[in-house]
């Protein structure tokens, strides 16, 4: 009887420790599931964001792309100096009223400060005069006197003419300009003489100061230059040297006034 019972409690046992077993497998084995499906969902979840990111960005180069667009770019270079000037795109720029008027009135200066003509010498002296200031003014009537060697009625007859040609009027700064012009000198009966290349740099300003009717004919914004300096962009071959020496030239007006608020024009003078 005793030997039944315990062969009894040993199946019971195996059935147990059997059971155990099996329970201990299937646990294992919903634990690899949930891993499995826990792994599977995280990989979807990044594929997901990455689609939506590969998504945004085709959106974004979409909307960008109208933006992109080529622009040229064209270089002048003169042959003479070497001077290389951008030419941004191939539209006409739009330039405001303002910054014409500047560009024409700086140009305006230059031609008159610059030129020489004996038919147009008074009304381009009285001009410069009216539109300098400070050393501008100074220098420009300390040199016109026919006394000084280097007067334009020393340097040339009165039958020449010495034209200016505007190349480029660019701004550098706060009333501060770059003006590049060509002079050319015409004597009479012969050839026209080879073009010499100028670069000046003018500061100027604009004042709203006492003047006289005809003198607010001739500068009605108060536009004056207190800064005038000018360079040779490049060294006169020696044709042009040779043309920058003229015969003596007939007697202009031996005296030139002190600088003053209005200048005295060499014809006032005569």
């Amino acid at each position: 009887m005793n030997e039944k019972s315990n062969k009894a409690n040993q199946i019971d046992k195996g059935t147990a420790e059997r059971d155990a077993y099996y329970a201990r497998a299937a646990s294992w084995a919903e634990d690899g599931q949930e891993k499995l499906r826990l792994s599977r969902r995280i990989a979807w979840l990044v594929a997901g964001i990455a689609c939506g990111v590969a998504l945004l960005e085709a959106v974004a180069l979409a909307l960008m792309m109208p933006l992109k667009t080529a622009v040229p770019y064209t270089l002048l270079v003169d042959r003479t100096t070497g001077y290389v000037q951008m030419l941004e795109g191939t539209d006409r720029q739009a330039l405001t009223p303002d910054q014409a008027l500047i560009q024409s009135l700086l140009a305006q200066y230059v031609i008159a400060r610059e030129g020489f003509d004996i038919s147009s010498i008074d009304a381009d002296y009285r001009k410069v005069g009216l539109w300098s200031a400070e050393s501008a003014r100074s220098e420009y009537l300390a040199m016109m006197p026919a006394s000084n060697p280097a007067s334009p009625f020393q340097r040339y007859p009165r039958t020449s003419v010495l034209a200016v040609h505007i190349k480029s009027v660019s701004p550098l700064g706060p009333n501060t300009a770059l003006v590049r012009f060509e002079t050319e000198r015409k004597d009479q009966g012969q050839a026209e003489g080879p073009r010499d290349a100028w670069a000046s740099v003018i500061r100027y300003r604009f004042v709203d100061a006492p003047m006289a009717m005809e003198d607010r004919l001739i500068n009605p914004l108060g536009f004056q230059v207190l800064r005038y300096r000018r360079d040779q962009e490049a060294l006169p071959d020696s044709t042009s040297a040779s043309l920058s020496t003229p015969p003596a030239a007939t007697q202009p007006p031996t005296t030139m006034p002190a600088p003053s608020s209005r200048p005295v024009t060499p014809a006032q003078q005569r």
